[in-house]
């Protein structure tokens, strides 16, 4: 029912829309009586009982371009079929001079007659609009309901984009990673300023399959005479080097290309530019040279009177321009689909921040909304749409923005400021030292807090006992509470470490203690909390918020999962023992942004930055947001980035060979075959074949090598270890197992059964033999159903059953008298004694001399 209101109300608005764009402005003034046409509309015709009807009242041209002149008073008459009269109304029409979707849910069974009544008006033109009415309109009522539009349902086969415009259902398929979140020493590379990395419209791989893998630079060990060690490898580990900070839009992975060695532009004169890649082949789409380094993308909704839809955008600054408090940047809108420059944004001050994407407001999702704190003190609010708005055009009546977005040229930052409000400077009289700065972000509040440190030291290590806190609306920019004090153990960390859902939860990183407080009203809720964990979590820690849980992980390798609302751990991950793999003796989850979060799983990333060693045996790991099991995980040393999750795809960037590795369900191949497709009744067939995999990195050079015959599909159970075989020159298992086939026929009888499953082996191959129980032509099908890394494929053979042949009667048997038995015996003697006498003769005649 919702698609079929939205359809409507999408079609009554282009009906609408239709009359402005013949408009032309009125350039002589003089008063008149005017007569204006009034029609009524009714939609669909027939109707169920019980559906909406959707009534629309529009005149056939807009009052004149003056600014706020609307048709007033206009009301609507609908006559049911036993005569009675309903009255809807009075309406004021919009800018086109309609009144669009109207809903009116019939009870009765029968015609409706309806019609629409103007009363008239004066207008500052000094003319007066003539009353009119609209000739009436009907519709029938029926017994049986009207269908609406359904869209195809979720997939259950490889897909790709573009994500076709009526499969309205896919639309949750398709999330994109905007890249507004930037984790420390990052130019980009997060969801958004929420700081969670959690990309909600979308799903996420349930195995360790990779899709593809590509190399950004040198990557691994170089070789001889450097020797082969942990401390060896091209460079990778360095987070005040850039390697990989992804966007993903429309399934496509943008990101910066850097040189081999790390580098700054100003210092290496410029950088190799942006490459475009597909998010499903990895295969390179378009690549720039530029210097620019891409800040974030957006795919905005637009929708106005004038027009309707989703543009999208790449943002990217170029150096900063001046220095000090007076510098500033240029921001520069690129077309996604081709690189290809668009506008600038001028004045964007260097104090801008990470962003947050709106998704609530229908007219305007996806725009992005930046909070950031002026030098003046106070708090603004940037609005995306409100800045690519053009100015007031002939078509927007009332002057105002415009209608529609064509940036172009140099539009100034400061356009889309929507608002700025002071930030409280005092508190009991004190000022507030140091001042409120922006400590969290959601799209409903803005955490402020000044926690100043009592030892100076590089950051608040050695914190005060108390620290002031204050919030503030994310859409208005009016105070909800505080400042308040906040009580602290002297000399602590305490952090706020994640903030969502209507909470904040900050930690104690001394004493590993977490607490809970309300995001709406400042109040505390929990805490402190301790959390399980080892000495080696007091070190550092990192946490997000989503599924109504706080995640908090840490350098001691343990994960915990805290109730948003109780304070209750759900859930603790233990890190197992990996012995003398590294100096840690467990594996410790790195904590700048190395998370992820999508459909139901947190993605984290086992390593350590900036200090040696690049241990082995690092891993990714997927852990079930609701219980804390471990859903997969998979050799890579990942914490260079958040690894971005888009259209059920994982890309994360492997320091221990500087790869772009994809994670996701990928497309596979099944065959079949029969050894001797005709057989004699009572025969059996061989059907053979294998199940491969048809990713797109399978087909590269180095695969394509190894694997000749292809890389087989193997079980879940085998997934991670078969993988690291593939792509990472790890040794084969000695486990694997493949999946499994259904083996169906068609017979000559035309019914369809199954006759039998097996499972391939290692290699991919299988086997399997059956005898067929009557004659005739088969269709063999082998069906693969896929599974949580591959999509499922289907083959089909077949063979034919030929009658067996006829077996050959035996001759009858004559059974004759004694007597003449005796006759036919006596002569066979004779026989034999006359061949005896003529061999004998034939012996001596040779014998003569």
């Amino acid at each position: 029912m919702n698609n079929k209101k939205s359809l409507t109300a999408l079609v009554l608005m282009i009906i609408l829309t239709i009359p402005l764009t013949m408009q032309l402005t009125q350039t002589t003034v003089h008063a008149a009586n005017v007569p204006v046409y009034l029609k009524v509309y009714a939609s669909p015709n027939p109707v169920g009982l019980g559906q909406t009807e959707f009534l629309s009242l529009f005149f056939t041209k807009p009052i004149p371009n003056v600014a706020g002149q609307y048709y007033h008073g206009m009301t609507l008459n609908i006559v049911k079929p036993d005569g009675t009269n309903q009255t809807l109304g009075p309406y004021t029409a919009d800018t086109t001079g309609g009144v669009g979707g109207i809903q009116f849910v019939p009870t009765t069974l029968g015609n409706y007659t309806i019609q629409a009544f103007y009363p008239g008006q004066n207008i500052t033109t000094g003319d007066y609009l003539l009353p009119t009415m609209s000739a009436p309109d009907t519709f029938t009522v029926q017994t049986e309901p009207v269908s609406s539009y359904t869209s195809p349902p979720l997939p259950t086969e490889y897909w790709s984009r573009p994500i076709y415009a009526t499969n309205y259902a896919w639309a949750q398929l398709g999330g994109n990673w905007w890249g507004l979140g930037k984790p420390s020493f990052t130019d980009t590379g997060g969801y958004d300023a929420q700081g969670n990395n959690f990309n909600p419209y979308t799903q996420a791989p349930n195995s360790a399959h990779i899709m593809w893998t590509k190399p950004t630079a040198f990557g691994g060990q170089p070789g001889l005479p450097i020797s082969g060690d942990q401390e060896s490898q091209y460079t990778s580990t360095s987070i005040l080097y850039r390697q990989f900070e992804p966007i993903i839009l429309n399934g496509i992975i943008y990101y910066k290309l850097y040189p081999n060695v790390p580098t700054t532009v100003t210092s290496a004169g410029g950088t190799p530019g942006w490459a475009a890649v597909d998010l499903r082949t990895g295969k390179t789409i378009w690549t720039k040279d530029t210097n620019d380094t891409l800040v974030f993308g957006m795919d905005m909704n637009f929708h106005t009177i004038q027009e309707y839809g989703t543009q999208a955008f790449l943002v990217a600054a170029g150096p900063p321009v001046g220095s000090g408090t007076s510098a500033y940047n240029i921001w520069q809108l690129f077309d996604p689909m081709t690189g290809y420059f668009i506008a600038n944004i001028t004045s964007v001050p260097n104090t801008v921040a990470s962003g947050l994407v709106e998704t609530r407001d229908a007219n305007s999702q996806g725009a992005v909304y930046i909070h950031t704190i002026n030098s003046t003190g106070y708090l603004t609010m940037w609005n995306s749409t409100l800045c690519l708005q053009g100015p007031p055009s002939a078509f927007n009546i009332g002057g105002g923005y415009s209608s529609t977005i064509r940036p172009s040229g140099n539009i100034n930052y400061t356009r889309g400021l929507q608002w700025g409000v002071p930030v409280v400077t005092t508190l009991n009289g004190g000022t507030i030292n140091p001042a409120l700065s922006i400590s969290g972000r959601t799209n409903d509040v803005i955490l402020m807090r000044s926690y100043p440190p009592e030892v100076a030291t590089f950051a608040t290590e050695f914190g005060a006992d108390h620290a002031v806190e204050a919030a503030y609306s994310a859409t208005t920019g009016d105070l909800l509470w505080g400042p308040v004090n906040r009580t602290l153990p002297k000399y602590h960390e305490v952090s706020m470490l994640a903030i969502g859902d209507g909470y904040y939860v900050e930690h104690d990183k001394d004493t590993d203690e977490a607490y809970g407080y309300s995001l709406t009203t400042g109040q505390p809720l929990w805490g402190p909390v301790k959390l399980p964990g080892n000495s080696l979590s007091a070190l550092e820690r990192g946490g997000a918020i989503a599924y109504g849980n706080v995640y908090i992980w840490d350098f001691g390798g343990y994960v915990n999962a805290i109730n948003l609302r109780t304070g209750a751990i759900n859930w603790t991950y233990v890190p197992p023992s990996i012995g003398y793999s590294n100096p840690y003796g467990v594996n410790p989850i790195w904590h700048f942004g190395s998370h992820s979060i999508a459909d139901g799983k947190i993605f984290l990333s086992q390593g350590r930055m900036y200090d040696p060693p690049l241990f082995p045996g690092a891993n990714k790991l997927a852990i079930n947001c609701t219980d804390g099991s471990l859903v997969w995980s998979v050799l890579g040393y990942y914490g260079r980035e958040p690894s971005a999750i888009a259209d059920g795809y994982l890309v994360g960037w492997n320091s221990y060979d500087c790869q772009i590795y994809t994670f996701g369900k990928g497309p596979t191949d099944t065959t079949a075959t029969v050894q001797n497709n005709i057989l004699r009744q009572g025969e059996s067939v061989l059907i053979t074949g294998t199940v491969t995999d048809q990713s797109q990195g399978t087909q590269d050079s180095d695969r394509i090598a190894r694997f000749p015959q292809g890389v087989p599909a193997v079980s879940e159970a085998s997934m991670s270890s078969y993988m690291a075989f593939v792509y990472m020159q790890q040794v084969k298992p000695t486990n694997t197992t493949g999946v499994p086939i259904t083996l169906s026929v068609i017979d000559s009888n035309g019914n369809m059964r199954q006759i039998g499953s097996t499972t391939t082996d290692a290699n991919g191959f299988y086997s399997f033999e059956w005898t067929p129980d009557i004659t005739g032509k088969y269709t063999v099908y082998a069906s693969f159903d896929g599974s949580e890394s591959y999509w499922p494929s289907l083959a089909e053979t077949a063979f034919a059953v030929n009658p067996a042949p006829a077996t050959a009667s035996p001759a009858p048997q004559i059974v004759l008298p004694p007597t003449e038995m005796y006759i036919i015996g006596t002569g066979i003697a004779i026989i034999i004694a006359i061949a005896i006498v003529g061999a004998l003769m034939l012996l001596a005649v040779r014998k003569r001399p």
